[in-house]
């Protein structure tokens, strides 16, 4: 909510009963937290460096007022006050403040208007950057009305690595101020804006906040729009917390309107993105688009249990998402919620529905957990948020750090955490010899030039020397490197292994990719380009970033060039592929890469035991009970069968047992991690060879998760594990199904980085086989189960909803094209065959495929079929 607009149907409105004698007590208890001796309030007129401690017990009066436009910078101070604690207005702000504690205390009559409790507000600004603060019983960061900066990365807004406890809308006499963690409330277009890694916990009938990150009215540009991505949000209730209206909630961009204002959709938010955000427990709703254009919601969780802490409802209203034209002034356009997992209880129930009433803004495959949430999903979420700044490297608030060390949109733990004792195979009895892929020398050129200008990276001056030359250590350049500038990312990449290989580019501004058919560069092709500024690491904005597939040699080096233009705003650029054996390395790791001028190192041939490709699955039916133990492995299973990858088919039934076991061949020596994913128990158990008595438990899924859902609990990730090269290990997941949903996945990363999730067929070997197949049985096998056309591809694979199949050169008339699950099922059958620039463009948003493995099957009129595997993501 804005704080200037009453919105009656946003889900309500509040009333505020009972409130003065518990503020009180709430505000005594939280503003005299810290034994520090204060000043009186504190008025800026220069800029320079600031800390002390500083309050003010009036709500007339800032503890900080800032009068002046010159850069002011406070640090590692305490402020503490009754109104406002940083103020500054009139004055074209230029403000950071880090590592700074804000407390609010008790208010006190006020003149004219309310005067919240605000960290930091602004009314005109160039500049405000709050990061690494500590904020409690706060109303929280209010930037308006009208951006004055110059459009560069030093005149801009960003609100980072900060903790916040209980944002609180309540002034003096009983009366509230909407009241938010963050609100942008300013005219004008502003790049570069950012909040981001912030941590919220709101407590019931200890805060009152509207809605928790409003975006009122306030935009971006194109090139640079609004970021409010890996944010933990919990707690959004009315006050008291019992009451059944409230009209705040969790992230939402709101465009509200009054007379005079102009033309709507110029003044109407715009230019957002607002992604992989957790919001726990929120009253009203979790995402919300009420207006605006340019908006993109994408890969957000919100796990609600509608519970007090004690079991009792939460009276209020509660719903996932919800976007359209609500002031109906023809503003709204191209905006999107997309890939955004909710579960949510509202008033004891299940509320599974979603509300996009007009159309306006799109409703594209936005997922249910289908389950009851409990507290104990909340606290999971909680979990999952802090491995996510573990595996990042990130500490919030006061002394923490600045900055992620990932820039993955989605970080993955690589730490272990487990209670389970790491498992290291004895250092001799294994009977084969050590495996070595073929490898680069771990590094690759980079030249840099500044000064470049244009629209195309045809203007880089590659002839000419460049300002500085380095080398990088994966296909990655560094971000934040300045505008106006151009580089050149090359040098040679090692095939692993004979196949074909597709490639990917992402960056920010434009890039293109370049690939020869040896080592010599003058034979080099464009395969791939980034048309248009991209996210780190978004490989599928645009269908131009992925190449065809391409045939590459085992052991052959490849020359391999990246040019990049960089204009203004964010910077990026990294490349990446995907193996013959499906692994997708994105960008591509050092152990690939070899510099300008090195020399191919020599390959050792390996001498390995040689997977067949399969694993065995065991399924016993009619089997009740709540841990793995009950499943009958000593009696003979119903079914036997054989997998293709370490994942299970889906929709089995309810009330089952299953085993998969076999060998797991180890393609390099050093430190393995698995995980294991499972609805509804599982247990995953390695051996220390390949004898089965010599297993032991390395992972447990206590829970159920989504289809490869590999993070939700500590116990799914094994400790590090030490495996040999070449060397089989006998590997066995035991699953216990009971109702509702049901998968099994067990994934791996291997020592150089490698993420296998699931494992891969090619590491694989069936429990019937105690040797190694002959390489004559492994080719027949390869013939049989992989069947394509060489030249016709579908992209992109990983998919999320549309997938472009591209018949390329091949002369082909379709009659069919359908889509089969792992159990041949056809789960979905293109109507309109209408080919264009000899593809075939499919919308599978509104399907409601899960994640896993798929595969795309076409027929043409002469009756020749050909599959393609699919991942959805």
């Amino acid at each position: 909510m804005n704080t200037i607009s009453t919105q009656e149907t946003k889900w309500a409105g509040t009333t505020l009963p009972t409130l003065l004698l518990t503020l009180v007590a709430f505000l005594i208890s939280v503003g005299f937290v810290q034994a520090q001796t204060y000043s009186g309030p504190l008025v800026i007129t220069k800029g320079g460096t600031y800390t002390g401690n500083w309050e003010s017990r009036d709500s007339e009066v800032a503890a900080v007022d800032v009068r002046t436009s010159e850069p002011v910078i406070i640090v590692n101070s305490n402020i503490r006050g009754a109104g406002y604690l940083i103020k500054s207005w009139g004055y074209a702000a230029n403000i950071t403040v880090k590592h700074t504690k804000g407390y609010g205390l008790t208010p006190t009559p006020f003149k004219d208007y309310k005067k919240p409790r605000r960290f930091v507000t602004v009314n005109n600004f160039k500049n405000v950057v709050v990061e690494n603060c500590y904020l409690e019983g706060t109303a929280g960061i209010y930037i308006g009305t009208r951006y004055e900066g110059d459009g560069s990365t030093n005149n801009t807004v960003k609100i980072r690595y900060n903790k916040a406890k209980n944002i609180d809308g309540r002034v003096y006499g009983g009366q509230r101020e909407h009241s938010q963690f963050a609100q942008f409330n300013y005219r004008g277009n502003l790049p570069h804006a950012e909040i981001a890694w912030n941590e919220v916990i709101n407590e019931p009938n200890k805060s009152l906040v509207e809605d928790n990150i409003n975006l009122s009215n306030s935009r971006g540009t194109s090139a640079s729009p609004i970021r409010v991505h890996n944010n933990y949000i919990q707690g959004a209730y009315p006050y008291p917390a019992t009451e059944t209206k409230f009209s705040g909630g969790g992230i939402i961009a709101d465009s509200w309107y009054q007379d005079g204002m102009g033309d709507p959709a110029a003044v109407a938010t715009a230019y957002v993105k607002v992604y992989d955000n957790q919001t726990v427990n929120i009253g009203n709703y979790n995402y919300a688009i009420a207006g605006g254009n340019n908006i993109e919601v994408y890969n957000n969780r919100g796990v609600n249990s509608g519970l007090f802490d004690d079991g009792t409802r939460v009276n209020t209203h509660n719903v996932g998402l919800y976007g359209y034209d609500y002031y109906k002034k023809g503003a709204t356009f191209n905006a999107v919620m997309r890939n955004n997992l909710t579960g949510v209880m509202s008033q004891g129930s299940l509320f599974d529905k979603n509300y996009f009433p007009d159309g306006l803004v799109k409703n594209e495959n936005n997922p249910y957990v289908g389950v009851l949430i409990t507290k104990q999903h909340e606290k999971n979420e909680y979990t999952t948020w802090l491995n996510k700044l573990s595996s990042n490297g990130i500490v919030l608030g006061p002394n923490g750090t600045t900055q992620p060390t990932q820039p993955e949109p989605t970080p993955t733990p690589t730490d272990p955490i487990s209670t389970e004792p790491a498992l290291t195979p004895p250092t001799s009895g294994g009977s084969t010899g050590s495996a070595t892929e073929p490898t680069g020398t771990g590094k690759i050129t980079r030249d840099f030039w500044n000064n470049v200008h244009g629209s195309t990276v045809s203007v880089i001056p590659v002839n000419t020397k460049p300002v500085s030359t380095t080398q990088l250590s994966s296909f990655e350049a560094p971000t934040g490197q300045g505008n106006n500038y151009g580089q050149r990312i090359r040098g040679y990449v090692t095939a692993p292994a004979s196949g074909q290989y597709t490639f990917w580019i992402a960056a920010d501004d434009v890039a293109e990719l370049y690939l020869s058919t040896s080592e010599d560069p003058a034979r080099k092709t464009r395969i791939a380009l980034s048309s248009t500024w991209t996210n780190p690491r978004e490989w599928t904005k645009t269908a131009g970033q992925q190449s065809a597939k391409i045939t590459l040699e085992a052991g052959k080096r490849y020359y391999i060039e990246a040019l990049m233009l960089q204009g203004g705003g964010g910077d990026n650029l990294a490349v990446g592929w995907q193996l013959p054996n499906g692994t997708m390395e994105r960008p591509i790791a050092a152990n690939r890469l070899s510099e300008m001028g090195s020399t191919a190192p020599v390959a050792t041939a390996p001498v390995t035991t040689a997977p067949v490709g399969k694993i065995t699955r065991d399924f016993w039916n009619n089997v009740h009970g709540s841990t793995v133990s009950v499943i009958p492995v000593n009696t003979k299973p119903v079914s036997t069968t054989q997998l293709s990858s370490f994942e299970a088919p889906t929709g089995q039934g309810n009330n089952y047992g299953q085993r998969i076991r076999g060998y797991v061949t180890a393609p390099a020596s050093g430190q393995y991690t698995f995980w294991i994913a499972a609805d509804d128990v599982a247990e995953l158990y390695l051996s220390t060879s390949e004898d089965p008595a010599r297993k032991t438990r390395i992972a447990l899924s206590s829970t159920w998760t989504n289809p490869r859902e590999w993070t939700k609990t500590a116990g799914q990730q094994s400790a590090k594990i030490t495996l040999e090269a070449g060397k089989r290990y006998y590997i066995e997941a035991l699953m216990l199904q009971g109702g509702g949903g049901d998968n099994l996945a067990v994934g791996w990363q291997l020592p150089n980085g490698t993420m296998e999730r699931p494992i891969a067929g090619n590491r694989l070997s069936p429990i019937e086989t105690l040797t190694a197949s002959s390489s004559s049985a492994l080719t027949a096998e390869t013939a049989d189960t992989n069947i394509s056309f060489e030249k016709v591809s579908a992209y992109p694979n990983p998919f999320n909803d549309v997938v472009t199949l591209d018949l390329g050169n091949e002369e082909i008339k379709l009659q069919q094209v359908v889509i089969l699950d792992q159990a041949g099922t056809v789960v979905y059958k293109e109507e309109n065959l209408k080919v264009e620039n000899n593809k075939l463009v499919m919308n599978l948003a509104a399907t409601g495929l899960r994640a896993g493995l798929y595969f795309l099957k076409y027929t043409d009129t002469a009756g020749k079929s050909a599959t393609i595997k699919l991942i959805k993501e």
